[in-house]
């Protein structure tokens, strides 16, 4: 496993770091590891103006254009693009006020992929948006899913991943659809993958989204503050982690009855990071809030945070420990 190096992003047009004393994100900055990219960090722009903040170097760029729902300020989704010419740009929801880049990373072309073959009307949506075809790889123990797909029939297969890309239990991923929208993907252990939301057939991208494989050993989070795992009641897994090449993977759902807090777990060491990261994440009904992960705890959000605590997905998180 080779070790971490954290090359910091120069930010333009007025973008800085939205690291503060009393929230710790680090430095926005960049790494390759074992096949693929990870950013960390967040970044605000107090002055408005363009949406591009930063350029990546060759090495560090995707094949194609990616299209990534993230965390901004007040548990709103915003986008995330990364283009094929390393422009990264965050705009929507507040992206000025805070943007977290935080657990986002995408297969370099190192790793090899396999075009999926899509059902029910969807077709890749390449030719129109250079985002690459719908496609998997599994590297390592790890799934990561690429591209993106328009005009299909949402709540229907839209693709089934083989045998080896499946997950071990039913996952609920939120993801970028078109012009900025909220959608969602139901990843079952059987390989169907539906997709869901009012604009997901114009547009869903598959960017960013990574999972272990079926085999892989969990562990279980100890859960507080009234805090229940979702597992007998939506078919998922039990809040639970792993550590796969120097890698932290969440996975599981959660809830609690109205009226708590957004702690959920003081986290084991595996699994903490020195950095505050902001993670988005599905919440109920296709919702979208927040799961924060600190140096000890592990918190959750949303607005209204009734929607969390109906149900908190856990699936498809990954960031590097102590980043």
């Amino acid at each position: 496993m080779s070790a971490f190096t954290w090359h910091p992003l120069a930010l333009v047009n007025g973008w800085a770091s939205a690291s503060t004393t009393s929230l710790r994100t680090g430095k926005p900055a960049w790494a390759v590891h074992d096949g693929a990219v990870y950013l960390r960090g967040a970044v605000k722009q107090p002055g408005g103006g363009s949406s591009a903040f930063a350029t990546l170097p060759a090495s560090a760029r995707p094949a194609h254009n990616l299209y990534i729902q993230v965390y901004t300020n007040s548990d709103t989704p915003g986008i995330l693009y990364i283009g094929a010419d390393g422009t990264m740009e965050a705009y929507d929801g507040n992206a000025t006020t805070f943007t977290s880049i935080s657990a986002v990373s995408y297969p370099t072309a190192a790793v090899k992929s396999t075009k999926l073959t899509l059902k029910n009307g969807w077709a890749s949506s390449q030719p129109t948006y250079n985002t690459g075809n719908p496609a998997y790889a599994v590297s390592r123990g790890v799934v990561y899913l690429s591209g993106s797909m328009h005009g299909g029939t949402t709540s229907v297969p839209a693709f089934v991943l083989p045998t080896a890309a499946r997950p071990a239990h039913l996952m609920y991923v939120s993801v970028y659809t078109f012009d900025g929208s909220t959608g969602f993907l139901e990843i079952f252990p059987n390989g169907q993958v539906d997709v869901e939301g009012a604009e997901a057939a114009s547009y869903t991208s598959l960017a960013s989204i990574s999972f272990p494989v079926a085999s892989t050993k969990w562990h279980s989070f100890t859960l507080e503050a009234g805090w229940k795992s979702g597992a007998a009641q939506f078919g998922t897994a039990k809040p639970s982690y792993a550590v796969i090449n120097g890698i932290v993977y969440l996975n599981g759902s959660m809830h609690r009855a109205p009226g708590g807090t957004g702690l959920w777990t003081d986290l084991p060491a595996a699994t903490r990071s020195k950095d505050v990261l902001e993670i988005e994440v599905y919440t109920v009904n296709g919702t979208t809030g927040g799961v924060a992960i600190t140096n000890s705890l592990g918190l959750v959000s949303s607005n209204p945070f009734t929607n969390a605590e109906a149900f908190t997905s856990l699936a498809a998180i990954a960031y590097p420990p102590n980043s």
